[in-house]
């Protein structure tokens, strides 16, 4: 398809129906705002902690009803915050459309906050929050037996690490793999605790965490100032774990089995016949996948489709899994029931909201567990 196209916004497509971001009078800012109680004269300070050392960027001296307000500049990335009083802080996630609303008592703001509005990553992260917290007091309890001398350090160690291994295993299944590209999943995956993390690029079996998140951050947040870093944290604990499988078999060839995960979006939907279609039952085939988000409304559809055609002509592995965003269910399959690929309508645009699709068409290209945007469906073989 030829660049210059006009591509059809699914801002226009969609009416008032916002996807991904959207703008707002106030540009690209995101808003928190709340109230603390019991702190009234008290600095609340908003820091970043994208770093390894929290940084101050503004501050406000809380009123008799303990109201705040910030407003900074966003970015289309999640970017990490905390407000913090004292000793305790609130930690969050925004971005451009990041609007928040708190509430919490000054007398401890992490174990009293509550999200009076505001987006789910902020309530997941809340949640993980809480879940670390559990297990943090739980291990806490442990030690001190173990310091007293009433529990066996065996047994202390033990039980410590089905801890760290019960609540890794509720945040990769819950938070990581569910949704990787989000910012609960890069919350969840750097958690610590007692001056290190439980995922650790050294441990065996969190080089999947780390490759999933790494890869959706890579497609999805590539601008993101911490993902080279967060790329690079993954392949050391892939690389990692293929040592340890070398060290394991030293006499045979073996490596280690591909990191399994699911990097991308699931999208199941049905297709024109009525038959539900899974991406990542069709991704699990080995072949590459070219995922395409389109209307078949648009004026440049049929160019789009001839388009396809020719790629798939030349390159019969190939499986295309497009995407209909058109609302007009007959002209969805009268337009698609001849053509040899897989059509699926996203009717409630949820495939679309979790692909970030700002544009229409768009193009998405899935080797194995790797996902990469295109500018055109002719670059999965480029």
């Amino acid at each position: 398809m030829n660049k210059t196209k006009l591509r059809l916004s699914l801002l226009l497509l969609l009416g008032s129906i916002a996807l991904g971001s959207c703008s707002r009078s106030g540009g690209n800012e995101f808003t928190a705002e709340g109230t603390i109680t019991d702190a009234a004269g008290k600095t609340l300070y908003l820091e970043t902690t994208d770093t390894d050392e929290p940084q101050l960027i503004d501050s406000v001296t809380l009123d008799e009803k303990g109201r705040f307000r910030f407003r900074r500049e966003a970015h289309s990335y999640p970017a990490f915050y905390r407000l913090r009083l004292g000793e305790s802080f609130i930690p969050f996630a925004a971005d451009s459309v990041t609007h928040l609303t708190l509430s919490a008592s000054g007398k401890d703001l992490f174990s009293t906050y509550k999200i009076e509005s505001g987006d789910e990553a902020n309530k997941q992260i809340r949640e993980i929050g809480q879940l670390r917290t559990a297990t943090d007091k739980a291990i806490e309890a442990i030690l001190t037996q173990l310091n007293n001398g009433t529990l066996d350090r065996g047994i202390a160690l033990a039980r410590i690490d089905s801890l760290s291994t019960q609540l890794k295993n509720t945040l990769t299944s819950k938070y990581i793999f569910s949704d990787p590209k989000g910012a609960a999943a890069y919350y969840a995956l750097f958690q610590s605790y007692l001056g290190g993390t439980y995922f650790s690029i050294d441990h065996p079996g969190d080089d999947r965490a780390f490759a999933a998140v790494a890869t959706a951050y890579d497609a999805f947040h590539p601008n993101a100032p911490y993902t080279p870093l967060l790329k690079q944290a993954a392949l050391r604990s892939i690389a990692m774990a293929r040592a340890r499988q070398r060290e394991a078999h030293p006499d045979t060839t073996m490596t280690a089995a591909p990191v399994e995960v699911v990097a991308f979006p699931e999208i199941r939907l049905r297709d024109q016949k009525g038959q539900m279609r899974s991406l990542t039952a069709e991704a699990a085939k080995g072949h590459p996948v070219l995922v395409c988000f389109t209307a078949y409304a648009g004026d440049w559809s049929p160019a789009l489709v001839a388009e396809l055609r020719t790629l798939q002509s030349a390159h019969p592995e190939l499986i295309i899994f497009e995407v209909s965003e058109d609302q007009d269910a007959y002209l969805w399959k009268n337009a698609s029931r001849a053509l040899p690929w897989i059509c699926v309508q996203d009717l409630n645009h949820t495939a679309a909201q979790d692909y970030n699709t700002q544009s229409l068409p768009s193009f998405y290209a899935i080797r194995g567990s790797e996902l990469k945007r295109l500018a055109e469906p002719a670059d999965i073989f480029r």
